[in-house]
């Protein structure tokens, strides 16, 4: 008599169907791991673009002002959280006509906020600024020293991650 083998036995099912599920979690986590560091990399790069634009809006404007104008920053090498400065917006014959006074800071929400402010008009410059700092040194009065420094948190999957960037700029003041 001969005996008719079709089909899997019982062991067999089980150790293919525990296999299958090795070869599925090994790749549920390599798939994981690679979302985790693209969130990473994404918020990293978000942190490095707020934070270089917020940089250029300042140092564009500041290079414009005059070393009189600047207050809140007195040439003596101490750092300050906030500078106050004005702008030739035209010139007469008595010599430049100046803005009104130009204010960056930190502020609006949970004071993260880089706020640029004129004449009671506030506009937010660039968010997730956990420090902002200048200073000007009385050897050279003319140069503004700015640094810039920007964190967020991201939460990817059960970890939470902080992403932190520190931009610094020197500015020679034309006026």
């Amino acid at each position: 008599m001969t005996k008719n083998n079709k089909g899997f036995t019982l062991v067999e099912i089980i150790i293919v169907a525990f296999l299958f599920s090795i070869i599925f979690a090994a790749i549920f986590s390599v798939l994981a791991t690679g979302r985790n560091s693209m969130s990473a990399g994404e918020s990293q790069i978000s942190v490095q673009e707020s934070c270089r634009n917020s940089l250029d809006a300042m140092v564009r404007e500041l290079r414009q002002a005059g070393a009189s104008t600047i207050s809140d920053v007195p040439a003596d090498g101490a750092d300050y959280t906030a500078i106050t400065f004005q702008i030739p917006v035209s010139i007469s014959a008595t010599g430049p006509v100046w803005s009104a006074n130009i204010r960056y800071s930190l502020g609006g929400l949970n004071g993260t906020q880089l706020l640029r402010t004129q004449s009671g008009n506030q506009r937010v410059v660039g968010n997730n600024s956990s420090s902002l700092i200048f200073n000007r040194s009385a050897v050279n009065p003319n140069v503004v020293n700015i640094s810039i420094t920007a964190q967020k948190n991201t939460f990817s999957g059960f970890t939470a991650r902080q992403s932190s960037i520190t931009l610094t700029s020197r500015v020679k003041l034309r006026n």
